[in-house]
């Protein structure tokens, strides 16, 4: 059975994320067009194995992307397993709304239905898995991972490092509840879409407090300073040379040229970031380089190059491209680059 769209996979809104506003529909019985799907809009890099006959495999979701947030409804129509290496550039919860469902990352199992169990938080890294029953339909809760981590250098006035997540998120009482029946009023609006996504400051608002909610919600290694409103010193220095990175991550920056930026010495910003990030600023942006390159070869696939993602990002040589990007993710990047 080939796709079925309703207008596009899954329509952007918000300032600076993409054309107009709007949930869209998507169905399938191919299970490689829904991996696809899944890897394209929910940056969610997937194998799915059907546990049951192939034939009963039932891809159907309605989604919607606000800015750096993606919400979707999605079903499998049969019992699938769902396997992942890793997804690189996104922090990403699934809340069952029917069925159950099964997930397993860092070492932790977490069982779920609709009434109650925890769910994982999934981080960028790390393998993960999960297993729905056919009658499983979840809510699919996907944060830009630079959008996140952005926003709580925001709040918290100094750099930060990869959220961790251990435990995970109970979505039916206290904090988790909270987060999840905001994501249920998009939800709702996806199944009967009364144009609400269509006006771009109620969806960037919708947005913005899911952000935020997510970061107070979830049980990550910030979050007791997050709600500490003691004032903080910031690292200014760091966090200019930073701000320069991420704003131009292909960009042949050198220590001196980001110390002149920081308006330090080098020696100092080289102290400066091993104190509050335990990494260098070259360090910093070889790992910034390497997430831009792995989201051109999950959402682009084949129709670019490996040697072309690699240049654009400013690694000159394959094999250490490779090397680095395996130590990363798990993976070559020739093998994310077939999918």
């Amino acid at each position: 059975m080939t796709g079925e769209r309703g207008r596009t996979a899954a329509r952007t809104t918000a300032a600076g994320h993409g054309p107009a506003p709007g949930p869209a529909a998507f169905r399938t019985g191919d299970i490689e067009r829904a991996r696809a799907w899944i890897a394209e809009t929910l940056s969610y890099p997937v194998v799915l194995n059907p546990l049951a006959d192939p034939a009963e495999f039932a891809f159907a979701t309605n989604a919607v992307r606000l800015g750096p947030v993606t919400v979707a409804t999605v079903t499998y129509g049969a019992d699938v397993l769902s396997k992942s290496e890793g997804l690189g550039v996104a922090y990403h919860i699934n809340v069952p709304r029917s069925g159950q469902v099964v997930q397993l990352h860092r070492g932790e199992v977490f069982r779920a239905t609709a009434t109650g169990g925890r769910v994982p938080v999934f981080e960028p890294t790390g393998a993960l898995t999960g297993e729905l029953d056919a009658e499983a339909e979840v809510l699919a809760l996907s944060f830009d991972r630079q959008a996140v981590e952005s926003a709580l250098e925001e709040y918290l006035e100094h750099p930060v490092r990869p959220l961790h997540f251990p435990g995970g998120l109970d979505p039916h009482h206290g904090r988790g509840r909270t987060l999840t029946e905001l994501a249920r009023v998009i939800g709702r609006e996806l199944a009967a879409p009364t144009g609400l996504l269509d006006h771009p400051p109620v969806a960037a608002g919708l947005a913005d407090s899911l952000l935020t909610t997510v970061l107070h919600a979830t049980p990550h290694q910030y979050r007791d300073e997050l709600a500490d409103p003691a004032p903080r010193t910031c690292p200014r220095p760091v966090k200019r040379a930073i701000d320069a990175m991420q704003a131009d991550p292909a960009h042949p920056f050198t220590v001196r040229q980001l110390a002149r930026i920081a308006e330090v010495a080098p020696r100092s910003l080289q102290a400066g970031f091993k104190q509050h990030l335990e990494c260098t600023p070259m360090g910093y942006l070889r790992r910034l380089r390497l997430e831009c390159a792995h989201r051109d070869l999950v959402r682009l696939g084949p129709t670019v190059s490996v040697t072309e993602v690699a240049g654009r990002w400013g690694f000159t040589h394959l094999g250490r491209f490779a090397g680095a990007y395996q130590a990363r993710y798990g993976q070559l990047p020739s093998q994310v680059h077939r999918r």
